[in-house]
């Protein structure tokens, strides 16, 4: 399957800037940003261009290596209302601000989810005695099973709080249809959804009462407007300031690093913020303060074994070691060997692979 879909012709895949939100989110379910990172199989940015694409079998990947990390047993509803969810309404709300009814935010949702998250996604209804099924329907060869289920878990999910939200006269969701099978322990599913949910089903679907559809959206503008326009844009600028945040925190540690020792509080200044904050900052992005330092560290002290002469205890002085058992010892915990065995091992080694 991986290999057919990175040869498919067509669409490219997801935008590679969706990436960083995925891992930002995992980051806050208790995901190691780092052991995910190195589990893809292509190469990560935290700002990538926007006409960067991942095809399916890298966003396939993606997905599944937040599953197998992930230490909550349902990762797709807790991904149902991180940024990139928000984002997509927000997107659907701008497209069409007329938007009256429910059942009117079909199209622009479909045109919307289908050049992003979901290629040629349909919301399609159709009617069961006194209900009416809202079914999500997309090309699902695309994805392994495993991200299939991710995908509509975290649709559906926001798809049911979204409708409650619009229809707060008529919140009644009579039942849920998902394809996956019935976890072992389904109580936050019970939580989120709060109907009966049929597992193993033939379809993905929503169950509502026949007039939750068609119902005039009450209060549209405020309710919603100003819940994606203002909240959720708030949401993504702070996300994306973190992303920056690191990048240039890294690329200023590298360059100031061999110069001086670099403390918070100094890295703070420099950045015109407290020390609290930048560590608030980089956390919600998945890496602390001391992590970046010491990668950045550990990658200048390759490069000096490989690229010098400089000796071991030189070396440990240029980058503010007290001394030489200490940074040893630093090494040592992050390689499995010491300096001395690095350099000893790698003498022919191309000082940017290391």
């Amino acid at each position: 399957m991986r290999d057919q879909n990175k040869n498919m012709s067509g669409h490219a895949g997801v935008p590679k800037i969706f990436a960083p939100y995925f891992v930002v989110a995992a980051a806050r379910l208790g995901i190691p940003t780092e052991a995910l990172i190195e589990r893809l199989p292509f190469s990560f940015s935290w700002n990538p261009g926007e006409s960067e694409w991942l095809n399916y079998s890298e966003f396939n990947a993606l997905i599944e290596s937040i599953l197998a990390l992930s230490p909550v047993t349902s990762p797709g509803l807790s991904f149902s209302r991180f940024p990139i969810m928000l984002w997509l309404e927000e997107t659907i709300i701008e497209a069409q601000p007329s938007l009256r009814r429910p059942r009117e935010i079909f199209r622009p949702a479909e045109i919307v989810l289908s050049q992003t998250l979901a290629p040629l996604l349909r919301f399609q209804t159709y009617q069961e005695a006194d209900a009416e099924v809202l079914t999500l329907n997309w090309q699902q060869e695309l994805f392994s099973a495993p991200v299939n289920h991710f995908i509509a878990e975290m649709l559906m999910s926001r798809g049911v709080d979204l409708l409650r939200t619009l229809n707060p006269r008529f919140p009644e969701v009579r039942g849920l249809k998902l394809r996956s099978e019935k976890p072992e322990d389904d109580s936050i599913h019970k939580r989120i959804f709060q109907c009966p949910i049929e597992f193993s089903a033939d379809e993905n679907a929503i169950i509502l009462g026949s007039q939750i559809l068609d119902f005039p959206i009450p209060s549209y503008h405020k309710i919603i407007r100003s819940q994606s326009r203002n909240i959720l844009k708030a949401v993504l600028h702070n996300t994306l300031t973190s992303y920056n945040l690191a990048a240039s925190l890294r690329a200023w540690l590298e360059k100031h690093l061999l110069s001086e020792e670099i403390t918070i509080k100094q890295a703070a200044a420099h950045f015109r913020t407290s020390g609290r904050t930048l560590q608030r900052r980089l956390r919600e992005q998945g890496v602390t303060f001391q992590q970046l330092k010491d990668s950045v560290t550990l990658s200048l002290t390759k490069k000096l074994l490989l690229s010098t002469k400089d000796s071991v205890e030189s070396i440990a002085v240029q980058l503010h070691f007290a001394e030489r058992a200490v940074f040893t010892r630093f090494f040592k915990k992050h390689e499995g060997v010491t300096p001395s065995e690095f350099r000893r091992s790698n003498v022919d080694r191309d000082i940017f692979e290391a």
